[in-house]
């Protein structure tokens, strides 16, 4: 038996999934499962406390039944014309496996906390197809590219190009503050506590180690304009190191200054994966190009499409 974590069970203990699932099986055989393996995560023994993480393949070899409802007994969303012209306008890239959609900002991705549906069930539903899922996941106010499987294999082959960092993933990120270094890198640990992550140290048990690439492509009077590289995937990363740093990124009302801006200027605009050689580009978004960013910088234009 296999199943894939979509995201209403991201960040949940593992033996939390397990009871949920299998409400009638004793809590000691959960536990036996996972100790000798007959339960694992991504092929590899996991202890109970294990936090699923989006894409996890989770594989049990026990003589149970899950009792959730198989996805095809599941309803469809009604789209309406102005959702049909949202996805369609989104696509950037599809095949008969995979979908690279074009998240606008403030675009949620999944129903829940006060959405009635995200663009992810938008998909479901356009598609006709609840094996459908979104592979890696953005921040509500991040804007950019976002892959989509089209069945449960692509979702599996995906799911392990991403957790083995083989999938490159670029970011425009417009900072306060103006960087003299032309590429640094940061490296420090991350932790969630409630729906708020912190710096932490490596020796905090629930600390993630979180490292970003980054290089300035052009300086204004206060501001900069960065490209961002995720070696790891943490939740809001590149938002919580660059405003320990100093210089948050503008239009950030979680982690940044009271800006008053009404959008983030965080794009995800390259992703390549090179195992199915998929190579996706989107030029520099036209709400970094509204203000007159550069008056009194002396800055030098940068080409958006590099």
């Amino acid at each position: 038996m296999e199943y894939i974590v979509e995201k209403n069970y991201e960040d949940v203990r593992l033996d939390k999934f397990l009871r949920k699932k299998f409400p009638d099986l004793p809590l000691t055989e959960i536990f036996k499962g996972i100790r000798v393996g007959k339960i694992k995560i991504n092929g590899k023994k996991k202890k109970e406390n294990y936090r699923l993480q989006l894409g996890d393949i989770i594989k049990i070899f026990l003589n149970v039944e899950m009792t959730s409802k198989d996805s095809s007994d599941q309803e469809f969303i009604k789209l309406t014309s102005r959702d049909v012209e949202t996805i369609k306008a989104g696509i950037v890239y599809e095949d008969k496996d995979i979908v690279i959609f074009n998240k606008k900002g403030e675009m949620v991705m999944h129903k829940g906390s006060g959405h009635d549906y995200g663009i992810s069930e938008m998909m479901k539903s356009y598609y006709k197809n609840q094996e459908f899922n979104f592979v890696n996941r953005i921040d509500k106010s991040t804007s950019g590219l976002i892959i989509g499987a089209k069945d449960l294999i692509a979702t599996r082959v995906l799911s392990e190009e991403i957790r083995e960092n083989r999938v490159e993933k670029k970011y425009y990120i417009l900072v306060h503050g103006v960087i003299k270094k032309d590429k640094f890198t940061i490296k420090n640990y991350l932790k969630k506590i409630d729906d708020k992550v912190v710096e932490t140290d490596s020796e905090d048990k629930d600390g993630k180690i979180s490292i970003s690439y980054f290089k300035t492509l052009k300086r204004y009077s206060n501001k900069t304009l960065l490209e961002g590289t995720l070696e790891t995937g943490r939740t809001h990363q590149l938002r919580v190191q660059l405003a320990n740093m100093g210089n948050p990124i503008v239009g950030d009302r979680r982690y940044g200054a009271k800006d008053h801006e009404k959008e983030m200027y965080l794009c995800s605009y390259y992703c390549e994966i090179s195992k199915c050689s998929i190579q996706v580009e989107i030029p520099l978004p036209e709400h970094f190009k509204e203000k007159n960013w550069e008056r009194n910088s002396g800055g030098k234009k940068i080409d958006s499409k590099k």
